[in-house]
């Protein structure tokens, strides 16, 4: 019996080599006779990375004895060797552009011939490959058939033992055993509905745990951007406020940490800053300004039981009496 040459279509064996692009240097080897180039994965031939090439950019085609580049957009056609076109013959080294994507086309396979040969064949004449003369059979032993080793049939033969024994292995095994495992009594259904309930539980545990916390720190974050934009104005009690709302939802809070520790510094400046003003503001006899810096000092303040708070009442009282009895 004669062996047949395997062939194929010429144009359906196509090199494409990708000279430009984010691709470049690679290389792709096309057997189909029809296939789409494009960056959607259901192309045969995927461009990626590149935004100027259409989801599906081209189709190409062979008929046996010539590859057509059919572009599918008209609003972004193909290039071959600079030219936009709707449609085109390629011949072998043109440039084909997709998008900013170069390819190089080459057929692979022998021209002038709707068959050639692509695979190693024995047997035939010269005109089975197409003029060219048939590749030589190896030499046969006597008997007609080539030579095998012993090595080798022994192989086979410890290989097919080994797989038997593990078809049987598998396979083998008592009926009674198999039916008795799959009988599961309702104590043993019921044990397992329980544990899975847990399960479910405390999956939905854990991701309300996840949604609280998330917007917890999205709470916090608030807080924040509230707090330093007052901080940067200058309205310290404010920012003071703002920080501290931030520490109560996110006490690890590394920015509100630090921002609400110096704008309580601040804020205490500032109020001993009004205290040696209403002080200058007294001895200098002028009792409205010193009677003014006092009550900012206790509207600050606010806590009845301060050492501060006391002192700038009591100053604040005598500057009132003392404004009174000069007018």
């Amino acid at each position: 019996m004669s062996n047949s040459a395997v062939a194929i279509s010429p144009a359906a064996a196509t090199k494409w080599t990708v000279i430009s692009g984010t691709m470049k240097g690679s290389v792709r080897l096309m057997n189909a006779p029809s296939f789409d180039v494009g960056r959607s994965p259901d192309c045969g031939f995927v461009i990626v990375n590149d935004p100027k090439c259409s989801r599906k950019h081209a189709q190409v085609e062979s008929d046996g004895f010539s590859c057509e580049v059919i572009s599918l957009n008209d609003k972004n056609l193909v290039q071959v060797n600079g030219k936009g076109v709707e449609r085109a013959i390629l011949q072998d080294g043109d440039v084909v552009t997709f998008g900013d994507t170069e390819v190089q086309f080459n057929q692979t396979a022998v021209s002038g011939s709707p068959l050639s040969v692509v695979h190693q064949d024995y047997g035939g004449s010269p005109a089975m490959y197409g003029g060219a003369s048939a590749p030589s059979r190896p030499r046969s032993s006597k008997s007609g058939r080539p030579k095998t080793s012993k090595k080798a049939g022994t192989n086979r033969l410890i290989i097919y033992g080994v797989l038997g024994l593990l078809g049987f292995w598998l396979f083998s095994g008592s009926p009674a055993k198999k039916k008795e495992q799959q009988i599961r009594s309702e104590k043993q259904i019921q044990a397992d509905i329980e544990t899975a309930n847990k399960l479910r539980e405390a999956a939905e545990a854990v991701s309300l745990k996840k949604m609280n916390n998330s917007v917890t720190a999205r709470q916090a974050q608030e807080n924040y951007v509230r707090g330093f934009r007052d901080f940067k104005k200058g309205q310290f009690e404010r920012s003071l406020t703002s920080f501290q709302a931030c520490l109560a939802l996110n006490p690890e809070h590394v920015l509100c940490n630090r921002y609400q520790r110096l704008s309580q510094r601040k804020f205490d400046e500032l109020i001993q800053y009004q205290v040696v003003l209403g002080r200058k503001y007294r001895e200098q006899n002028q009792y409205k300004a010193c009677r003014a810096a006092f009550r900012n000092v206790i509207v600050m303040v606010k806590d009845a039981s301060s050492p501060i708070y006391q002192e700038a009442k009591a100053n604040y009282e005598a500057c009132d009496r003392l404004t009174e009895g000069r007018f």
